[in-house]
């Protein structure tokens, strides 16, 4: 129950007994939390405060309210390395993870100067849009789209799609080796397909990315950006 003696706002009070419930391991990573009616029940407060606290969680990284489907609390972030030949799978193999990508659509566009600059190519060249969906285990983790020249790489869409990997798709291209030539990140609030991938909501923000994968022979092969959850996955940069 809420003390009514307190000055600290009830939703607050009813905050900080959850948040307590959290750290000490009562409520589990991944449990669903009762129910708003339910919270507003045990201390003595009405619905819109206890759905107050909740969201003031949320905000703190704590919970994480799927609209229509619960609030849970929020998983521990997985510890992501980038680095110059740090894989998506070896990230999350290294966490005891089940990795796995796929695509959510692809077609063909030409470059704009965003695609184009960093891939060396001329603006309005054909390039290869590929949109990629990251999982954890079966959980949403990341989002992003993947470009690569269409002359070079025909057809790599449909091979990547058939053996989940980018690695082993780039060998059906000669490519048996590549690096990752720059990564840069950014805090910044998600769109509304982001949200809806990642079943978080608009106040949650997302690690956003742009990165340049290089081969020996071709220079740039492709030029990625996306974002990954923030609650999620935490990022750390290697040598």
């Amino acid at each position: 129950m809420a003390n009514a003696g307190s000055r600290a706002p009830l939703w607050m009070q009813a905050a900080h007994k959850i948040r307590e419930r959290i750290e000490e391991g009562i409520l589990r990573p991944g449990e669903r939390m009762p129910s708003s009616h339910q919270i507003a029940e045990e201390f003595a407060i009405n619905r819109m405060t206890a759905r107050r606290a909740l969201a003031e969680l949320e905000k703190d990284g704590l919970l994480r309210i799927l609209h229509g489907n619960g609030t849970f609390v929020a998983d521990t972030p997985i510890s992501y390395a980038i680095g110059a030949r740090v894989r998506f799978d070896q990230n999350l193999k290294a966490v005891g993870a089940t990795p796995e990508r796929k695509i959510i659509r692809h077609w063909l566009e030409p470059a704009n100067e965003e695609v184009a600059v960093p891939l060396a190519l001329t603006i309005a060249s054909p390039v290869i849009a590929i949109e990629i969906g990251a999982y954890a285990s079966g959980h949403p983790i990341g989002i992003g789209r993947r470009y690569c020249c269409a002359t070079r790489f025909a057809g790599f869409a449909e091979i990547f799609d058939e053996l989940g990997s980018i690695s082993m798709a780039l060998k059906q291209f000669n490519i048996a080796d590549f690096h990752r030539a720059s990564t840069i990140v950014v805090a910044r609030m998600p769109t509304t397909v982001e949200c809806d991938f990642l079943r978080s909501s608009r106040s949650q923000p997302v690690l956003a990315y742009t990165a340049i994968d290089e081969a020996p022979a071709d220079k740039a092969i492709s030029y990625f950006t996306g974002c990954f959850s923030a609650r999620a996955v935490e990022i750390h940069i290697t040598s």
